[in-house]
């Protein structure tokens, strides 16, 4: 009789755990969100999708057939050149972009939300790899492992990372970039 074989869940418990309490947080800040914010996220997920597409087409091409159909009559709600069709087309612009603008800004404060604590949990995971580097070198150096231990790159590696010290390079690195080629000066006449 062959032996089944165990079904081994292909991600650990920890992994479960971080997955459940990502899952909660971002139950809560869908939880915080007021009724405006719900009804803007609606509306904006409406206008989004291919039934608006749809319905969008089907009530233009409505609106345009039942005017020119007719106008031989006189009887035309909205008369070529379909002014209050025009009237209508701008003023749901301008409706819907705000709902758009309004939910992406909400969006936004919960990405920027998002990226302070990813900053912090990387801020931490480097404070406690920096220990542990310095606890190894100190191992080294007791076992008399003393070229592992004075490792030049390991002891660039324990220092205290400071952030301000890297966001002012980073800064320096983006001028740099965004800053436009010098041209050369213009010739002198002679």
């Amino acid at each position: 009789m062959p032996l089944k074989p165990i079904a081994v869940d292909p991600v650990p418990d920890s992994a479960r755990k971080n997955i459940d309490a990502i899952r909660e947080l971002e139950a809560a800040m869908a939880e915080r969100r007021s009724r405006i914010e719900r009804l803007t996220d609606a509306v904006s997920g409406f206008v989004g999708s291919f039934q608006f597409l749809i319905t969008q087409a089907v009530l233009f091409l409505a609106w345009v057939g039942i005017n020119l159909a007719l106008a031989p009559s006189g009887q035309a709600f909205d008369p070529f050149p379909f002014e209050f069709l025009n009237f209508l087309v701008g003023a749901e612009a301008i409706l819907l972009s705000t709902f758009v603008l309004m939910t992406q800004n909400r969006q936004s404060k919960e990405a920027d939300h998002w990226g302070h604590l990813q900053l912090q949990v990387s801020m931490l995971a480097e404070q406690e790899a920096t220990k542990m580097l310095q606890m190894l070198q100190q191992i080294c150096a007791r076992l008399g492992m003393e070229k592992a231990a004075g490792d030049r790159e390991l002891k660039d590696m324990i220092q205290t990372t400071h952030v301000e010290e890297i966001a002012t390079e980073l800064e320096k690195a983006r001028v740099i970039e965004e800053s436009p080629p010098e041209e050369d000066p213009p010739p002198v006449a002679g």
